[in-house]
């Protein structure tokens, strides 16, 4: 099954990126450790502040100049792409969440997808994710607890992430990366 891949994509953070390296990831994310790419541009630069900001948080004895806030665009090898394990949610739905409470419970790169491709869960996911590992949702696993979960996530707002966690994907996947004006 060929899936409509997008051919550019953007990347918004605090750091200079030469070459996409997957191992800078977060462990506990959505679809795992890795390297993520937003579908628009809007999306990524919102990414951008977010995670300035939280760089600046993060680091001691450092200020708000040691960083700048960087959007990359990302061109795609959609011919690659296409031959790719790929794990596609055309919904943020129970699948879809199910999947993300697996990655984030387990932590690093916890499935065997060349490329995950879904909506992106929204600034207030951990605090929700929280409640409901606290059980504050009802019974953790349930289906009730579940739907009340994705009722909270607000995923019809969600914008799409394409998610890639191996670094032998990611240099064939990724065929230019260059810095541009968010502005």
């Amino acid at each position: 099954m060929s899936l409509p891949i997008k051919a550019v994509l953007y990347h918004g953070t605090a750091f200079k990126i030469d070459r996409v390296d997957v191992t800078k990831g977060r462990c506990n994310k959505d679809f795992g450790k890795g390297f993520y790419m937003a579908v628009s541009k809007k999306q990524a630069v919102g990414m951008m502040h977010k995670k300035y900001t939280e760089a600046v948080r993060r680091s001691r004895n450092k200020n708000y100049s040691d960083f700048t806030e960087r959007l990359y665009e990302i061109k795609i090898d959609i011919k690659y792409a296409n031959i790719l394990k790929i794990k596609f949610f055309a919904h943020a739905d129970s699948e879809w969440l199910d999947f993300i409470l697996f990655c984030r419970e387990r932590g690093g790169l916890p499935h065997d997808y060349d490329l995950v491709i879904g909506p992106t869960a929204d600034d207030n996911t951990l605090l929700c994710l929280n409640s409901y590992w606290n059980g504050f949702y009802g019974e953790v696993g349930s289906d009730e607890s579940k739907e009340k979960l994705l009722g909270y996530l607000e995923v019809e707002n969600l914008g799409y992430q394409y998610f890639v966690g191996k670094q032998e994907i990611a240099d064939r996947l990724i065929t230019d990366i260059n810095e541009i004006s968010w502005r």
